[in-house]
């Protein structure tokens, strides 16, 4: 075909409004991704919300090249192994604390440490800072990373007298997620439980637990009301901060195309701020679920927080003598605390 007729016909396509298909423009095959949680499929869970709309934008972005398919409760990887089923391929995306990673990848133990941060807006912070970067690294190494940061908060709920310093903790069986602040809850006189969050539930129900720190969606997705009489908000100030953010296996994103990860990773990002938001509206929505269902609710003061700093400096100088080469990044971390 000539030049002329082929502008001619280019042309006339043009004016017919149809799609233009020209030699080496290959689109990219339409992929599913499976997304795994730990949670109910609830809307009314701000950490499920911002996944969903996060597939909705990847799917409306790609023209739905890409979907996400939802793999709530456990139901294609339990919680804490999720990190295996990303490293494998067996999960092509997770929402997912990666504190449970922390057995595979120690650096992941500075995500949950006590004593580092406040507020929801230090720890919001942190995600553009060197001592982060170092980490995601690690996490790339061992098989996943991170699309798009989700931060969330948590309070403590209890079977019996609101907790809010070391002295409320002696003598009771407390549940902390992550082994440093389970250190620091032993030198409080504590006796520290390790369970997933959605586990607790049934342990407070027994009386395995009179106490449980986790984070404000595991309180409302696991109706942790339902079995508490006090609790903490920590709609001021936090010593517990959690980090789950949207994370793909490095398999998955390795056979995708350039523009299809650029969309994952332009989605992610865009959808931070908005994520930040939904974390304190989280904190105080479970608030008001424990309150109107009979809970005394208190919130964490400034002073309660300065109390458990003896305790939690104990936890720092521990991490340091087990992981001596991930020192420095903690001490990046304590460096910038407000």
């Amino acid at each position: 075909m000539s030049n002329r007729v082929l502008g001619g016909a280019l042309a006339a396509m043009l004016l017919a409004g149809l799609p233009l298909a020209l030699p080496g423009a290959a689109r990219a095959e339409p992929v599913t991704l499976k997304l795994a949680h730990q949670w109910p499929q609830d809307e009314k869970d701000y950490v499920v919300a911002a996944a969903m709309k996060f597939a909705k934008e990847v799917e409306e972005r790609s023209k739905g090249d890409i979907k996400i398919a939802f793999y709530p409760a456990q139901s294609l990887a339990k919680a804490t192994n999720t990190h295996v089923a990303l490293k494998s391929g067996t999960v092509d995306l997770a929402v997912y604390p990666y504190i449970y990673a922390a057995g595979a990848i120690p650096e992941m133990n500075l995500i949950l440490m006590p004593g580092i941060w406040k507020t929801h807006d230090d720890v919001f912070a942190f995600r553009t800072s060197p001592a982060w970067q170092k980490i995601e690294t690690k996490a790339q190494e061992y098989g996943f990373k991170t699309l798009s940061w989700i931060q969330i908060s948590g309070g403590v709920a209890s079977s019996s007298t609101p907790v809010h310093g070391p002295d409320d903790v002696k003598g009771k069986k407390v549940r902390a997620a992550g082994k440093y602040m389970e250190a620091a809850l032993h030198d409080a006189g504590a006796t520290p439980v390790s369970m997933p969050s959605s586990d607790n539930y049934n342990a407070m129900q027994l009386g395995l637990l009179d106490a449980m720190w986790t984070s404000s969606s595991s309180f409302g997705a696991f109706r942790l009301y339902e079995v508490s009489k006090a609790y903490t908000s920590p709609e001021d100030y936090s010593i517990y901060f959690t980090i789950e953010p949207i994370a793909i296996s490095m398999k998955a994103w390795e056979k995708l195309t350039p523009e299809q990860q650029k969309i994952l990773t332009e989605v992610g990002r865009s959808l931070e701020q908005e994520s930040l938001a939904g974390a304190k509206a989280e904190d105080a929505r479970i608030a008001k679920e424990f309150a109107d269902h009979g809970s005394k609710v208190t919130r964490m003061t400034l002073d309660d927080w300065n109390s458990w700093q003896p305790y939690f400096a104990r936890s720092h100088e521990r991490f340091k003598a087990d992981f001596p080469q991930a020192a420095p990044i903690l001490d990046l971390m304590l460096a910038g605390k407000s």
